[in-house]
């Protein structure tokens, strides 16, 4: 039988309903990955103003699949994106893809690669 190890905080102190800091590695009862949701949250899956965790979403996100206003990760989704594949109005990547896109593979109104296509307004 093996006990999954769960590694939980949470700040006391809260601000616009959100605690300041959460903390949330291993499950929850009802949950099967660890699920942060604060202004910092750190865990599996994070929710926040700042979001760090394998699955990032907020404002700043960061994680292997990040979602946000700046997102940053192996797979970055964002006004603001940096990651092996970047796709948003700003995007960096290895695979770039956004209004100004700048990677080796590069797709965007103006864009910058090796393997760069400039799309046209219609």
């Amino acid at each position: 039988m093996s006990h999954a190890i769960s590694l939980r905080n949470t700040s006391s102190f809260r601000l616009f309903g959100l605690p300041l800091y959460d903390i949330a590695f291993g499950p929850a009862p009802g949950e099967r990955l660890g699920h942060a949701v604060g202004i910092v949250a750190i865990g599996q899956v994070a929710t926040g103003i700042i979001a760090i965790g394998a699955i990032a979403q907020g404002v700043f996100a960061f994680g292997a699949v990040s979602i946000g206003l700046v997102a940053a990760g192996p797979v970055a989704l964002g006004a603001l994106a940096f990651g092996a594949v970047g796709i948003g109005i700003d995007a960096v990547g290895v695979v770039a893809l956004g209004y100004h896109a700048l990677g080796i593979v590069a797709v965007g109104v103006k864009a910058t690669g090796l393997a760069a296509a400039k799309l046209m307004a219609v």
